[in-house]
């Protein structure tokens, strides 16, 4: 697959406000100088692809898009893991890790970062930074442990309220979003999409309980197309999705907005200073006392 139907890939990927990867996947794939490593994972252990690296009173959980694996954080976790400890891994059947049979549902895939970090010995607090669909195990994973969490990162995270603001703004054209991305997503991450889509239509996120009220960043991508190919690269469904994500920043006493047209959906990869100065304020805000972690929520 070459460069340029990556990137095209990549656009289409925004059409579920999720994104993937479609680069080999190699038994090793070293994170920009941090070391990845297999670790045994559950009571019957499978392997897990993990690079662990840094030292501090924050560790740092980096959580990537659908389809994707640890290498969408190789620009970031480097320079994080220079004042924090830094985890950042691939999920089951991803990268390097093994597939698992369970569906790969929400609560599965948040179940399963609960046994890494056991399986690592990663103590909190912790700082969370997803992206896209990383973004709702992020919000899954607080809900279950709102008292280890002292802050979260989401980059341009998917929102469950997107999909049905689409559909009332043009039902047709967000229908054909979705078929024409199911339609290119890998024939082994099918089943995953067809259980995430129903909850991105519903515009309900099944969470176990509240989410923190923790210092939290929103980094939103407004980038639009020359001439836009889906509905939502149009004007009007970037200007939703940008309020969308300024409306979930402001339900948090420590909340912000980052808004970039500099980048695409992976922002991470665009502009990833912009991740670390993220992670560093929430950092910021977490020592200062802002929004200490299982205080109220969401």
């Amino acid at each position: 697959m070459n460069r340029k139907t990556v990137l095209k890939l990549s656009v289409r990927g925004m059409l579920a406000a999720i994104a993937m990867m479609s680069l080999p996947v190699q038994a090793q794939v070293p994170a920009a100088g941090i070391e990845a490593t297999q670790v045994a994972v559950g009571d019957k252990p499978y392997q897990i692809q993990a690079a662990i690296a840094g030292s501090g009173k924050y560790t740092v959980i980096f959580e990537s898009g659908f389809g994707s694996d640890l290498r969408a954080w190789r620009k970031v976790a480097p320079q994080v893991a220079a004042t924090a400890r830094v985890l950042t891994y691939s999920r089951a059947g991803h990268g390097a890790s093994d597939a698992r049979p369970e569906p790969r549902t929400i609560a599965q895939n948040t179940a399963e970062l609960e046994q890494l970090i056991a399986a690592a010995r990663l103590a909190p607090p912790f700082i969370l930074v997803g992206h896209s669909y990383g973004a709702l195990l992020v919000r899954s994973f607080a809900a279950r442990h709102p008292g280890q969490v002292a802050g979260m990162v989401l980059v341009d995270p998917s929102d469950e309220r997107f999909s049905p603001a689409l559909r009332k703004l043009d039902a047709a054209r967000t229908a054909e979003d979705d078929s024409k991305f199911a339609s290119i997503v890998p024939p082994k991450f099918k089943p995953e999409l067809a259980l995430l889509q129903p909850v991105l239509d519903s515009g309900v996120l099944p969470l176990a309980g509240k989410v923190p009220d923790v210092p939290v960043v929103v980094l939103t991508s407004v980038q639009q197309a020359g001439k836009a190919e889906f509905f939502l690269e149009t004007q009007e469904a970037v200007a939703i999705k940008r309020d969308l994500h300024a409306d979930f920043a402001r339900q948090f006493t420590n909340g912000w907005q980052v808004v970039t047209a500099k980048s695409g959906h992976g922002i991470q990869m665009e502009e990833p200073e912009l991740v670390i100065d993220a992670v560093k304020k929430v950092i910021d805000a977490a020592d200062k006392g802002h929004g200490a972690a299982g205080t109220g929520g969401i």
